[in-house]
Parts: structure tokens; sequence; C-alpha cells
């Protein structure tokens, strides 16, 4: 088995991208590229200089080949990808408004809800330096017993990148209890600032990171769009960082391009997560900026996102 430093587990769709701007009665066509937030973040990874695997269950049919290859195409290491006979993988169409923010509608059956503890294996992990879960992962009972052993499997760095929860996925104050009982066992969780009360009550991002980290999160960040990030940590140290200013086109997957920037920095850090000093944890967060900011200059989730041997800033 190919060794991989990233470990991401979760669903894959297949992303409609609208040639315009406007409510869906107004497109004109669509372009198709691989999503799902998971997906996102571990054709992220491979594109940034680091090995990542993607776990999942994808089906049978011609969308589940595309996503493959783009997987591939990636440098993703897709040998704990299980394809499910007659299964099929969710579409998801996307409107965009005039600032480039997106508006989803999933549609067909996603053969990533058959995940379970089956697709999770001891030799997932031997290499990793950091596992990384979404609430996707967590839909299911079967789903939340297979996260539950990859925690029990994990060597390195845990992160949660939750994301939203839609109704049709799963009951939120559910989901929220799961979310929970993940995040007391991980090292870093990543929000953006519309997720924030739904998961801690609170509407401010420092303070709702802060509560993340009374909660036992050793890192919490909360993303503010073009406003930046804001992060608290264990031990009470806090802070902001700035986002690059750039011209949006498509918002499509920055969050998902801020946490592979994060988390294969982080895989790469020159110390444990607790050894790194404030601002070791403030150049991570700014080239996670950086690389989310370059994501949203371009139409779909990874293809702005910079190929590097290296996750570092450039000079």
């Amino acid at each position: 088995m190919q060794r991989a430093e990233i470990i991401v587990i979760g669903e894959a769709f297949v992303d409609f991208l609208p040639k315009g701007a406007g409510p869906l009665s107004h497109i004109d066509g669509f372009e198709m590229h691989c999503g799902g937030a998971p997906c996102n973040v571990a054709r992220g990874g491979a594109r940034l200089g680091v090995p990542s695997r993607f776990v999942t269950v994808l089906g049978a049919d011609e969308f589940s080949d595309f996503v493959l290859e783009q997987l591939r195409s990636a440098g993703v290491h897709t040998d704990a990808v299980r394809r499910l006979p007659e299964g099929r993988t969710q579409l998801c169409f996307v409107t965009l408004d005039d600032r480039g923010d997106r508006q989803f509608t999933g549609r067909g059956p996603d053969a990533s809800l058959s995940l379970g503890v089956q697709d999770v294996r001891p030799e997932h992990f031997a290499h990793g330096e950091a596992l990384v879960l979404t609430c996707g992962a967590l839909r299911t009972r079967q789903g939340v017993f297979a996260v539950d052993r990859a925690l029990q499997h994990a060597r390195g760095l845990v992160c949660c990148d939750p994301g939203t929860c839609p109704p049709e996925w799963c009951e939120p104050r559910l989901m929220n209890r799961r979310l929970w009982s993940v995040f007391t066992r991980c090292d870093v969780v990543k929000c953006a600032d519309h997720e924030t009360y739904w998961l801690t009550e609170e509407d401010d991002p420092l303070r709702a990171a802060q509560r993340l980290v009374a909660g036992g999160v050793r890192l919490a960040v909360v993303t503010c769009g073009a406003r930046g990030a804001v992060w608290a940590r264990e031990g009470g140290a806090s802070g902001a960082v700035p986002a690059p200013a750039v011209d949006v086109v498509d918002t499509t997957g920055a969050g998902d391009a801020f946490m592979s920037a994060l988390v294969a920095w982080l895989a790469r850090a020159p110390a444990p997560l607790a050894r790194l000093t404030d601002a070791q944890v403030e150049e991570a967060l700014s080239f996670a900026t950086f690389v989310g900011a370059r994501s949203v200059t371009v139409k779909g989730a990874v293809h702005g996102i910079p190929a590097m041997r290296e996750p570092r800033l450039p000079e």
C-alpha cells in the first residue's frame, strides 16, 4: 500500500458549476467538476505536495469513474476507494450570485452513504501524519462507527472541518452531538463564520473558536471569507490573520482549499502542534489563507490551488 501522510474520510460528489451567475432558471449550461469537501481536501493536499489517501465509497456509474479519474490525476491514492455495484455518485448543481457565493442542489442517490467500518483498515494509517473528517461521514450510524474506528487507528493529528449539515443529511441537533463526540478527540477544528452558532451557540468567530478550545480542541480556526481567519489554541493564545485581496470568480471549495493547506502545512510542520509557537501557527494560517484566496480566482474547488513540492508560502 502506498505511503500517505494525509488520510481523508468522507463523501465525493460531481459538481455542476454554472456558466453564468443567477438563479437556476436563468442558467444556460454547466461545467462538470469533482466535488465534496473531503474529496476536495484530499486533492488539495496532494496538489500541495503531501501524499494523500481518500477513503470513500463510489458507485459503478460513469460519474463515479469521473471522480476516480480526477482523484488519480491529482495524485491522490485511491487504494481505499470501494466501488458499490449498482451504486451511483450524487450530483450537485451549484448556482452563483454576482459575488461568486453559491447555493447547492443535490440530485440522485449517494453511494458514499454506504461507508462503514469495513472501509477503514489499519494499513491506511501506517504513515499518516493527519486524519481529516467532516460531518458527511457522520450522516449514518455505520458512518459514525467508521469514524470511531478511524480515530482509533489515527497516528498523527486529528482534524475536523464539519461543514454545513443540510436537513436531508441528518437532524441538526443529532449531528451536533455526533460532531462534539469527535471534537473532544480532535487536535484541529476549522469551521466557517456562518457555521459557528450551530456548532457552538456563539455568533462571534473568536468566541466560537475559544468555545471549541474549551471543549478540548487544541487549535480552533474560524474562517471569515475575505476578512481572513481567527484562531484560538489551548493555553489561551488567540489571534487573526488577513486574507489576500483577490478577484473572486467562484467561492465553491474555498474552505476546502484552506483546510487542505492548513493540514498539509501541519503535516510537514517542524514540530508537533503542541510545540509550535504562536508565530508558527500564524505562519500555517497565512499559508492557508493564501491558498484559499487563490482557489476562488477560478471555477472549481481545487483548480486554483497551486501545485507545490512543499506546502509553504512562496518567497
